[in-house]
């Protein structure tokens, strides 16, 4: 059943408050299961201890949004259907439908989940299919229908403290677009993940998932939990994504995912903190035979760490990862050949992106592996520039960088370049013995070694400051590093 927390227009009164000082906001939980909680309240706090089901029921609030989303061709305005499972938001009429009240908005809300919430997309697509844009049918009035199961405004905290489970069990024929996300929250809010969120299920080709999301500016959001997803089908999925700035995205938890499609697993669109502490262990798949990818999926991405580079931004914090990262791509015959996988990925989408330095810091582990017939590109780091700005070039400052000695000009999987000019001056390079590694074998650590220059003569290759880069063993108290300087040869051998 739903449940409308406070006076709405309905004119009807529906709350439990537990206990609280006067002095205290109002925390409302829910009576019964199966509980839809929503608050028009401003200052309200909503705990959920007992199970919601999201997508099962009529009595779902089904209501109409238009926002601003960042595309690769800028700010799109769209309208969508939406449904949360909780929230902080008031609506309007329009004509018979509820809408949300953006006249009236609900600040300062905060959503705990200390329950399970269950998220199914089937009854919902096949109540909606025919109000939703497919590519054949651009002119239905939504984009696209968009589940949330915790949602709030402005200034407002979500904290998931138990379980949320989404299944995308729609029919995997349809070609609207079904998106389902987390947590999302608006401008100056925190979203905290302390438990568990899943995405499960068939999918369907335009199929979208977000962990958490937000375009909203100064942003925390904090990954303490588990995030997983692994779907059949699948378009575009990110486990934490910002399109504001001034905000932070971290990972103290673990993030997995086992899919086909475009996988950015956090994101930043401006100048904001991108820092992983945990594990993140990304698996990109086929789509199922008989599918065939559209929008986004039709240049197969999966990536840790992902920076778009593009004119406006200003300051750039570095990307750093201190944790685990395990990037891996599955192919077979069917793969698209043009499948990229990364640890970090810099792409400079647009004119201006060239302006930015991005300063890139390893101190923790990043592995990628391929198999099946097809050689993808794949790096611990990559450095894209894109061919419609191709006179440009990402501007990178290397910092510390961890990884196993190697062939780097054979293996070509530490940073891969496509319109690339790296500053390895004041950087540090600290290597360790893989299990293969034969102590006193001596491998090229070269410039040209380090960073492959992937878009040979049609984007420009540069970097600058090798004089002063320093290469180390990651365990100087156990290894020793012997550097022949003069032709750019390192070996390793245990102390």
């Amino acid at each position: 059943m739903k449940k409308f927390i406070g006076l709405w227009f309905w004119g009807i009164l529906l709350f439990a408050i537990s206990s609280c000082s006067e002095d205290e906001e109002p925390a409302f939980v829910p009576e019964e299961e199966e509980e839809i909680l929503i608050t028009g309240e401003s200052g309200a706090t909503v705990v959920n201890t007992k199970d919601i089901v999201l997508g099962v029921s009529e009595d779902d609030v089904v209501f109409e949004m238009t926002s601003t989303i960042l595309t690769t061709s800028g700010r799109v305005t769209e309208t969508t259907l939406n449904c949360c499972a909780m929230a902080g938001i008031n609506f309007t009429d329009n004509g018979g439908m509820l809408a949300m009240d953006t006249l009236n908005t609900v600040e300062d809300v905060v959503l705990i989940n200390r329950g399970t919430i269950t998220i199914h997309t089937k009854d919902l697509v096949e109540r909606y299919k025919d109000q939703i844009q497919t590519p054949d049918d651009p002119e239905r009035p939504y984009t696209y229908l968009r589940l949330i199961a915790m949602f709030v405004g402005t200034n407002s905290t979500i904290i998931n403290e138990g379980v949320i489970n989404v299944y995308f069990d729609h029919d995997p024929s349809v070609t609207s677009t079904i998106y389902v996300i987390g947590m999302n929250g608006g401008g100056n809010s925190s979203m905290i993940n302390n438990g568990e969120i899943h995405f499960y299920g068939n999918g369907s080709v335009a199929t979208r998932l977000r962990g958490m999301a937000t375009f909203g500016n100064s942003i925390s959001a904090f990954n303490n939990g588990v995030m997983t997803a692994e779907l059949d089908i699948c378009e575009d999925a990110r486990m934490i994504t910002t399109g504001g700035t001034k905000s932070n995205v971290i990972n103290d938890g673990t993030m997995q995912m086992r899919l086909p499609g475009y996988i950015l697993c956090m994101t930043r669109y401006e100048d904001s903190n991108l820092i992983n502490n945990g594990v993140v262990d990304l698996t990109m798949v086929d789509l199922p035979e008989g599918y065939t990818a559209v929008g986004n999926a039709e240049n197969p991405v999966v990536c840790a760490m992902y920076d778009p580079l593009s004119g406006g931004r200003t300051q750039m914090p570095s990307l750093v990862n201190r944790g685990r990262i395990s990037i891996a791509i599955e192919g077979s015959e069917r793969s698209n050949s043009v499948s990229q996988g990364y640890g970090m990925y810099c792409d400079l989408m647009g004119a201006g992106g060239e302006d930015l330095q991005v300063n890139v810091i390893n101190d923790g582990s990043i592995e990628v592996s391929q198999s099946g017939p097809v050689d993808f590109r794949m790096a611990e780091a990559g450095f894209i520039t894109r061919p419609a700005v191709r006179e440009a070039a990402c501007c990178i400052k290397l910092g510390r960088w961890n990884t196993t000695l190697r062939d780097f000009s054979q293996t070509r999987d530490l940073f891969y370049g496509q319109g690339v000019n790296m500053d390895f001056g004041g950087g540090e390079l600290l290597l360790k013995k893989g299990e293969d590694y034969v102590d006193g074998t001596s491998y090229s650590v070269a410039p040209e070694a380090l960073l492959y220059n992937g878009g040979k003569t049609m984007f420009r290759y540069e970097y600058s400051g090798y004089e002063n880069f320093d290469i180390k063993a990651a365990d100087e108290s156990n290894v020793n590093l012997t550097w022949d300087k003069e032709n750019n040869q390192v070996s390793l051998s245990d102390k």
